[in-house]
């Protein structure tokens, strides 16, 4: 008997002195502690995510009208594809991957699932060894920001937005699919000097407060309030991400994931995406939507459309398949295909038989979901 608790004390022993050795590699390693990338185990599916039924209600797709024609956009809209086609960089070649590292003997990596891993043992994945710069929490991305009124607060803040951002994207395609990220960006200090600048890079300002322009890795964001200024931020961010994980994509897609994740906020190291309040009225998807269908159909009308209809419908279409285990395969499938040729946005009809093979019945669920309250989402 007092052999078996000697063995089970030096058991416990050895697994106190293992996870004392983490937090003491994590400690000197000069981390801040609010926003490193240790977190629980998350389950893929959110804790409040809707539940499928099986009898969905049958909605015709007649419901959703075709937008009116409307040659006025929104002012705090802005059509950033034509951007990303004039300065952005067609590369054939996908970047290179993520990777884990070890120090110490204690080796760190990212699963498939996003899940951030400390062991004593190599990681049987595919991910390969890489050393990175010292303090450097993952090797998602190089982030330098800059601005005559960027604090050091600011650029934390937005760095643990970003990590939960990278940490969303890889639950969706996995790991091997992910891609690192090199950005710059540049918040200029009023109206005035965001004109000058995006201007001197030969692009037009008018009717923006932020530009990516994947040639220069550079993000151009107009200053305002610490709120927009940050949303604006995450926004041009993840139009970076998009171009070096899949290359050009279809306009739907792009701005709805950007919309998606520019509400992102981390609590305790754990990212929520919490409704877009623009889009939104006490709760709810309120006024006209395109079904995902009618979006896909309408890539070639933006300028033409109305555009925060079609803003609004991106982001609710990217909401939407977000909030179940078919929806998220569904654009788990179409961002995979989105990477095969990066210098090629999928068609409308490739796009609509994707959905269809993998989400046969989104348009009944779609239907239903803009007539249910929206609700945050657990990256």
């Amino acid at each position: 008997m007092k052999g078996a608790w000697s063995e089970w004390k030096e058991a416990i022993f050895k697994a106190c002195l293992v996870v004392f050795s983490v937090l003491l590699f994590l400690f000197f390693d000069g981390r801040e502690f609010w926003f490193t990338q240790i977190q629980p185990q998350l389950t893929n599916m959110l804790s409040n995510q809707k539940t499928e039924l099986n009898n969905a209600p049958v909605v015709s797709d007649k419901t959703f009208k075709q937008p009116s024609p409307v040659q006025l956009p929104n002012g705090d809209t802005f059509d950033h594809q034509t951007s990303l086609r004039q300065f952005g960089r067609c590369v054939s070649q996908q970047a290179e991957g993520i990777k884990y590292r070890v120090e110490n003997g204690i080796y760190t990596w990212v699963d498939e699932r996003g899940i951030t891993n400390y062991s004593d043992k190599k990681p049987s994945s595919a991910a390969k060894h890489y050393q990175p710069e010292r303090n450097r929490a993952l090797d998602f991305f190089d982030l330098n920001i800059s601005g005559p009124n960027i604090t050091e607060e600011f650029k934390n803040t937005l760095s643990a937005k970003l990590n939960a951002v990278f940490r969303g994207y890889t639950s969706i395609v996995g790991l091997d699919a992910m891609r690192k990220v090199t950005l710059r960006i540049k918040v200029l200090p009023n109206r005035r000097e965001y004109e000058r600048v995006v201007k001197s890079y030969g692009g037009n300002p008018k009717e923006s407060v932020g530009l990516y322009m994947g040639r220069y890795n550079l993000a151009l964001v107009e200053q305002r309030n610490h709120h927009a200024t940050m949303q604006t931020a995450v926004h041009e961010a993840v139009h970076a991400i998009n171009q070096a994980v899949m290359g050009y994509t279809p306009r739907w897609l792009n701005e709805g994931l950007a919309g998606y994740f520019q509400t992102v906020k981390v609590t305790m190291q754990v990212g929520t995406v919490a409704p877009n309040q623009a889009r939104v009225h006490r709760g709810y998807i309120t006024g006209r939507v395109l079904s995902p269908y009618e979006l896909i159909n309408a890539e070639s009308k933006w300028k033409y459309y109305n555009s925060e209809l079609m803003y609004k419908s991106s982001w609710a279409t990217i909401h939407f398949l977000m909030s179940t285990t078919t929806g998220r395969l569904s654009l788990k499938k179409l961002m995979l295909q989105e990477q095969t040729e990066r210098c090629r946005a999928l068609s409308n009809r490739e796009s609509q038989a994707l959905l269809r093979a993998h989400y046969p019945n989104i348009v009944d669920r779609f239907a239903s979901f803009i007539r249910s309250p929206v609700e945050p989402q657990r990256l």
